[in-house]
């Protein structure tokens, strides 16, 4: 349900919800006086995760992270301590 924003004389401006179907030209303000609709910019969504991870993927294509040591790409699986479990098969 999308928020309008009203402002009203006595109170200043101030937030309702309403349907877009039902939407009043005014609202009655905490105090009780008339509060006529105002005009704002709408809280568009900027995307979601999807855009955010090509945003960033944009952001590190010209000047990639830069890593102080080389992956350790070739990494051995410790030995068990069991030598019954060497005699398993290995996956």
């Amino acid at each position: 349900m999308p928020v309008y924003q009203f402002i009203c004389t006595d109170c200043g401006r101030f937030e309702a919800a309403y349907s877009m179907a039902d939407v009043p030209d005014a609202a009655t303000c905490a105090c009780g006086a008339s509060a006529r609709r105002g005009v704002s910019s709408p809280a568009l969504a900027s995307g979601g995760a999807a855009i955010g991870l090509i945003d960033r993927t944009r952001a590190t294509a010209d000047a990639p992270a830069v890593v102080d040591r080389v992956p350790n790409a070739s990494r051995t699986a410790p030995r068990p301590a069991n030598p019954l479990h060497a005699k398993l098969p290995r996956p």
